[in-house]
């Protein structure tokens, strides 16, 4: 199920990593890759957002500024990890009254 945001707003991801035990994990690095729909050239486009550590949690913004209204998905990677850590969607909706 997507989460929503308004048009020209900021989504906050922070993320943990585990292994296939379900132990906590801290890999050298993490990136959020999100795909969305360009509002002005309406053509998918994809942006690769470096995450920045806290102890043992990786942090990252998304504006949804340049997305058209719909569904955007993303997913969470870091090395050493074959599939994605974690993936879902976002609804960019539109907040103007």
């Amino acid at each position: 199920m997507p989460t929503n945001i308004g048009q020209d707003n900021t989504a906050r991801f922070v993320v943990e990593f585990f292994d296939s035990d379900g132990d906590l994990t801290v890999p050298s690095s993490g990136t959020l890759t999100i795909t969305y729909i360009d509002r002005s050239a309406l053509t998918s486009t994809s942006t690769s957002i470096a995450l920045t550590q806290t102890n043992s949690f990786f942090l990252g913004t998304w504006s949804s500024t340049g997305a058209a209204l719909g569904i955007a998905t993303w997913s969470v990677s870091a090395p050493g990890i074959t599939s994605p850590a974690a993936t879902g969607q976002i609804r960019v909706i539109d907040t103007d009254d």
